[in-house]
């Protein structure tokens, strides 16, 4: 299928998923943050939380270009410049290497771990590739560990964390299905033939979805009573609205994949801390 696409720097970027490797760092410096706005963020797992996003997502564009032909421009892009994408992993791959000498001890364990959680969804994938439900296991899989990749470096140098923090660390996976459903939805209705987890849920099931996140959102900012978390609490309420006017305002959006970047820099909204 030939797929036109803009040659400008932002666009390359996007497809690059760059934006995504930006929102995971600013969310994951969020959760840094916490309990009280103090906390001190480690710069070499910031980088290597960048990093191994990186890898990830220009490798599952590599593999879905194995098993079909692209789509669409993104993995079209991904199957035009697979030669230097591959290279890029490499290098990536080492410079992860070289900074992991200088992650505190928790932070290799925990990395460890999901390192074999990964290499796990990658062979559950592969395996489920032919299977009817691959897209829906697929889409389930990455929210969770995205989740895990941002949240969890932070919360494993913390001890005594509480129920309102592990709260927001659920809120911010429930965020990413979010937004990931949004992405499917546009997508179904793009590509009426491919299958994915919005489509097999139909439009009424997807919609109260969407809103139940964003209601959890404003729940939890009334239940806490932590000051800082409470802040933690608006932002991800903020996330979930402008996620859920992403998915109410479709004919706009739908040009040219518009939704996408807009959906990507929602997770920038966590820098928003810097400035209250």
């Amino acid at each position: 299928m030939e797929i036109k696409e803009k040659n400008n720097f932002l666009k390359t970027l996007h497809y690059l998923s760059l934006d995504v490797v930006l929102g995971a760092v600013a969310s994951s410096w969020m959760f840094w943050k916490i309990p009280d706005g103090n906390g001190v963020v480690n710069l070499p797992s910031m980088l290597i939380l960048g990093i191994c996003t990186w890898i990830i997502y220009i490798l599952d564009r590599l593999l879905d270009n194995l098993k079909s032909e692209p789509e669409d421009a993104r993995h079209q892009f991904h199957f035009q410049h697979q030669y230097y994408l591959q290279v890029v992993i490499i290098i990536l791959f080492f410079i992860a290497a070289i900074l992991a000498f200088f992650l505190p001890r928790n932070i290799i364990y925990f990395g460890i771990t999901l390192s074999v959680l990964i290499l796990i969804y990658f062979y559950i994938l592969q395996k489920k590739s032919k299977s009817a439900n691959y897209q829906y296991f697929k889409e389930i899989f990455t929210s969770a560990i995205y989740s895990l990749c941002v949240v969890g470096s932070a919360f494993s140098t913390k001890p005594n964390l509480d129920w309102q923090t592990y709260l927001a660390g659920f809120i911010f996976f429930l965020l990413v299905h979010q937004s990931i459903l949004i992405f499917s939805f546009y997508e179904s209705q793009d590509y009426p033939t491919t299958k994915n987890l919005a489509k097999k849920l139909g439009k009424t099931n997807c919609t109260y979805l969407i809103l139940g996140v964003f209601a959890l959102t404003v729940i939890a900012h009334f239940l806490s009573n932590n000051l800082f978390l409470q802040k933690v609490f608006l932002i991800e309420s903020l996330m979930a609205f402008c996620s859920v006017l992403i998915y109410f305002f479709e004919a706009k959006l739908a040009k040219n994949e518009n939704y996408r970047w807009l959906g990507e820099m929602v997770f920038w909204l966590p820098l928003t801390l810097i400035f209250f």
